[in-house]
């Protein structure tokens, strides 16, 4: 009987010291998978966008090198609860932090919500205000509209110095996908983008205009005008030889686009010019048909490509164009207003 007892009460040590290990072991891979492959104290900001998904969080966490698993991550999560309580905002975490501290600032700490608003390429400044409205950033569009002089930016954005100080700055509000703060001032909102601009079209291309024989900023007008004519993206350059071309023989510009900028208002930016037969007689500095040279000012917010296209246009001798009739955007051009004609009766009967 006593040998029995003793052998169970080996069997009893031997189970408890491997508990022991078990959570030894535990313990030590929770702490592996909690660190970081940081110096601790780092201060990360960390932004959760509004409705993300605790997978898209995990992963992003990881990226930043915050956490080491995001399967733990999202299991600590499941495990007390979090998921319905992480808000969207900015946060500052740290590098170094445990799973559980990071879940407990995401939870408790005071977020701030960051909304996404995407400007497309050929929006005007009006569009903009709208859309920061319609995000719920702004208020009313006169608070964006108000912020737009270019004598108010032009000390600190010396590539606005081409510009007109009673003008605005229009044609340099870069359109992208952007992340703002809900209570981001229009300031705040402008300086984002011109600080975008700066980086997208930095100042060694900005310097290739001079080669062209213009100042930038009159670059970037026919950017503005080649964003709203062209659909189809390999005609860009084409489209700014002809704009280019027309300017060298002292010939209007002659772009619709231009008009549409003048005569646009709330809710149609971009009415259509179908029904006036006579554009000339549009009174409006912006009317290329009416007046030869440069319109005052960039008619939207042209992208990339289309600034790249008036920096780097074809080398040719077109000095018309018109869409074809086959609802595709392409166009037809001409080098004399004779073969201009022609195309036009070719592709619309007329």
């Amino acid at each position: 009987m006593l040998r029995v007892m003793v052998q169970a009460l080996k069997l009893a040590a031997v189970l408890v010291l491997a508990a022991i290990i078990v959570v030894a072991a535990q313990r030590a891979l929770v702490a592996q998978l909690q660190a970081t492959s940081h110096s601790a104290g780092t201060p990360v900001i960390f932004q959760i966008l509004p409705d993300e998904s605790i997978d898209s969080i995990a992963q992003r966490l990881h990226d930043a090198g915050l956490i080491r698993s995001p399967a733990y991550f999202k299991l600590r999560v499941r495990l007390s609860n979090a998921d319905k309580r992480i808000r969207a905002g900015q946060f500052t975490l740290y590098t170094g932090m445990s799973v559980d501290q990071i879940i407990r600032t995401l939870t408790t700490a005071p977020g701030v919500q960051v909304v996404r608003v995407r400007f497309l390429e050929g929006w005007r400044a009006e569009q903009y205000a709208e859309e920061l409205v319609r995000a719920g950033i702004l208020s009313n569009p006169s608070q964006f509209l108000d912020v737009l002089q270019a004598s108010r930016w032009q000390t600190r954005f010396p590539f606005l110095a081409d510009i007109p100080s009673a003008a605005t700055i229009e044609g340099f509000l870069f359109p992208d996908t952007y992340e703002f703060r809900i209570d981001a001032t229009p300031e705040e909102i402008v300086e984002t983008l011109l600080r975008n601009f700066d980086r997208r079209v930095p100042a060694e291309d900005r310097a290739r205009a001079q080669q062209l024989g213009y100042t930038f900023y009159q670059v970037l007008i026919i950017a503005s005008i080649v964003e709203r004519e062209a659909v189809v993206p390999e005609e860009r350059p084409i489209i700014a030889s002809v704009f280019y071309n027309r300017l060298r023989e002292n010939m209007p510009l002659q772009a619709d686009p231009t008009v549409q900028y003048a005569l646009g208002s709330q809710p149609d930016w971009w009415p259509s010019l179908d029904n006036r037969p006579d554009l000339t007689a549009i009174d409006s500095p912006y009317n290329t048909y009416r007046y030869a040279g440069f319109p005052p000012g960039p008619i939207c917010n042209p992208s990339r490509a289309s600034i790249e296209a008036a920096l780097s246009p074809a080398q040719t001798d077109y000095l018309y164009f018109v869409t074809r009739g086959d609802g595709s955007g392409a166009h037809v051009f001409a080098r004399t207003y004779e073969e201009h004609v022609r195309n036009i009766r070719e592709q619309h009967g007329r």
